[in-house]
This record gives structure tokens, C-alpha cells and sequence, in this order.
């Protein structure tokens, strides 16, 4: 019988919720396959019509300069969430394979450094996700939806118009059927960011955690007390190739979508400075609050794997090689052989997702806001 460490049972329920996430994205919770198995398809069909509903008031409908900054805001953001829901609902095969790979970092190791490492950062990383999503990112996600519904229908603001219908110039406000069905596709898109963004959320503090534990894993090399350092090597050395096919299976799952994620939100950190130098600045906090933590995660996320991965090699060559056997001395070349080109996120695979790009997507978006309002000046 294996024994898993003590805050396996704790993460089996974190992996329910995050199994029930997935199948409510892709409609897989019904188990009627009354489409085939297209009907996983529905909700990135939705979000599509979101985003045609979305093009269309924005070149259609008269427009000043604030609501020509929602409205490009709200088109990007259904653009973001439509790419992360499809990569999720096309690849829930791949999220199950990651999801038993993480089961397995709970294994208990018969050496008790490596042990005791793992339940440390494995049960710390547990109650942060927890923490995150339950006191952070449902609360604030939620509001955003709530203060941006009540936005839009106290100031008579239509974003997601019915595609096809154009309004006579001269109206004034806009028709009640405009609002109930803007509040309907409002639903649906805050409903799958919530979702998407948590299961994204979970992935990446698990694989900084996965990675720690690796890193503890080498250390362990140190210790005088070991008797079988050729098979602790070999261990190892599994372990660094299975990391790194999940890294890469992590990639092509959401790559698409991390190159989404740091374009728009470049659109939104452009254009989020002005709306909170507006009269209605309150309201826009909650969205500035959930653009800066979606990006500000993600950078994080992505410098983290850089810097780790990045020292491996480094990590390697401290051991006490020196003291090892001929064929072990090859077994750990090979690893830093291995360990030499670092894995990182990348937008469009040119450029890196890390801090620094954080950094100058906040100082840009400072600059655009001082020229938004100089135009709007005139």
C-alpha cells in the first residue's frame, strides 16, 4: 500500500473542486453527451457570441472617449477568457495527467529529508491556494462583476449590444431588452473567469511548489548517511525528465493562452490608469485589483520557473560530486547537461513572461494615461 504524506486528503478536495471546475466548463458534469461530446464547445460558443456582441456596439454605437475605453477594456477581456476556457475544455485530458502528477509529488519518500521537504512545501502551498481562492480571488472576482453590472445599468451603458440592431442616434437611453441581455452574457463571462482563473491559479502554485521540492530533492545529494547514492541519483535524474514534460505539457496547454493573457492585459493596464482618474473611480477598483493580480501572477509565476530552473545546473555542481563513483559523476553531468537551458513562460514564445515585463507594462500604461488625457482636452 503507498503512503502519501499527511495533507494528501486535504488536497483531494482542493482537486475535487478544481475536477468540478473543469466540468462545469465543459459541460462533461451532465453525462448526457447529448452533443456528442461537442457540448464542450457551449460555453467558448458563448463567449465567442460575447465577443461579436462586443466588436459590434463598439463600431456601431456612438461612443465618447470613456466608453470607447470600456468597450475596447470589455473586448479584450472576453478575447482573455474565451482563450483560456478553450484551452481548458479542448485539453481536460492533459489537466487530468497533470492532476495525477501532482498526486504522486504526495507520495511519501523513504528518505526523510526529501520527505519532510515535501509535506513542508506541499502543505504550505496548499493553505496558500486555499486562502487565495477562497478569501481573494472568488470575493474580488465577484465584486468586479457586481460593481461593473451595477456600473453599466445606473449610467445607462450598453458594452454588449444585440448584434444586428442599431439604435437611432437620437435616442437617449437605451431599450430594456439592450440590459437584460447584456446582464445575461455579463453572467457568463464572470462565471468562466472565476472559474479559469482559479484553475490556473492552482496549476501554478502547485508547479512552484513541485519545483522546490525538487530542489530540496538535490540537496538531499549531501547528506553523508546515504548508502545508495547511485540509486538516489537515478531517482533524481527521473524526476528532472518527468518535471520536465510537465512543464512542457503545461506549456502547450496554455501557451496560447499566456500569450492572450499578457496582451490583453497590456490593453487593459493602457487604459485601467484613466478610468480611475474618473469621477467614478470607486467602481473601477475591483477591476484594477483583479488586472493587476491576473498579470501580476502570472509575471511571478513565470520568473519563478525561470530563476529555479536557471539554478539547477548551479545547484548540481554544489554537491559533493567529487565524492562520488565514476558513473554517478556521468549520471550528474548528464543531469547538468540537462539542467542548462532554464524553462520560462513566453508571450508569442519571443518574449519572456517575468517581473521586468510587469514592470514596463506599468510604466507604459502610466505614460498612455497622461495622453488619453491630454485628447481628452480637447
Amino acid at each position: 500500500m503507498v503512503d502519501y504524506i499527511d495533507c494528501y486528503p486535504e488536497y483531494l478536495k482542493l482537486e475535487k473542486i478544481i475536477r468540478i471546475f473543469i466540468k462545469i466548463l465543459d459541460f462533461s458534469f451532465l453525462r448526457l453527451h447529448f452533443l456528442h461530446g461537442y457540448e464542450k464547445y457551449i460555453h467558448p460558443i458563448f463567449l465567442i457570441y460575447c465577443l461579436i456582441s462586443c466588436v459590434f456596439t463598439l463600431v456601431y454605437y456612438e461612443r465618447n472617449i470613456m466608453l470607447f475605453v470600456l468597450n475596447i477594456m470589455m473586448t479584450v477581456g472576453v478575447l482573455q477568457i474565451c482563450s483560456k476556457t478553450t484551452s481548458i475544455v479542448t485539453n481536460s485530458n492533459d489537466l487530468n495527467v497533470l492532476l495525477l502528477f501532482i498526486q504522486q509529488i504526495h507520495k511519501v519518500h523513504e528518505i526523510d529529508f526529501i520527505r519532510n521537504s515535501s509535506e513542508i512545501h506541499l502543505t504550505k502551498i496548499l493553505r496558500i491556494t486555499k486562502q487565495i481562492i477562497r478569501k481573494f480571488i472568488f470575493p474580488v472576482w465577484f465584486t468586479t462583476g457586481i460593481a461593473m453590472f451595477f456600473y453599466f445599468a445606473y449610467y445607462d451603458v450598453i458594452l454588449l449590444g444585440v448584434p444586428g440592431i442599431i439604435l437611432e442616434p437620437r435616442s437617449t437611453t437605451m431599450p430594456f431588452y439592450q440590459h437584460i441581455h447584456q446582464s445575461f452574457l455579463m453572467v457568463e463571462v464572470v462565471g468562466c473567469l472565476i472559474f479559469v482563473d482559479m484553475i490556473l491559479i492552482t496549476f501554478g502554485l502547485y508547479f512552484t511548489a513541485i519545483t522546490n521540492v525538487f530542489c530540496y530533492t538535490i540537496r538531499s545529494l549531501d547528506n553523508s548517511k546515504l548508502c545508495d547514492i547511485t540509486q538516489l541519483l537515478i531517482n533524481i535524474h527521473q524526476f528532472h525528465c518527468t518535471l520536465l514534460q510537465k512543464y512542457q505539457l503545461l506549456n502547450e496547454i496554455f501557451g496560447y493562452t499566456f500569450t492572450i493573457q499578457t496582451a490583453t492585459s497590456l490593453v487593459y493596464i493602457l487604459f485601467i490608469f484613466y478610468l480611475l482618474r474618473s469621477e467614478e473611480a470607486i467602481v473601477f477598483i475591483p477591476l484594477f485589483i483583479t488586472i493587476l493580480t491576473q498579470f501580476g501572477v502570472l509575471c511571478i509565476f513565470g520568473e519563478f520557473l525561470f530563476s529555479k530552473t536557471e539554478g539547477l545546473a548551479v545547484e548540481l555542481y554544489l554537491t559533493k560530486w567529487y565524492d562520488f563513483s565514476i558513473k554517478e559523476q556521468k549520471t550528474l553531468l548528464m543531469m547538468m547537461y540537462m539542467a542548462k537551458r532554464p524553462f520560462g513562460l513566453k508571450a508569442a514564445g519571443m518574449y519572456d513572461i517575468n517581473l521586468y515585463i510587469f514592470i514596463q507594462v506599468i510604466k507604459t500604461g502610466i505614460s498612455f494615461c497622461a495622453i488619453l488625457y491630454t485628447f481628452s482636452d480637447y
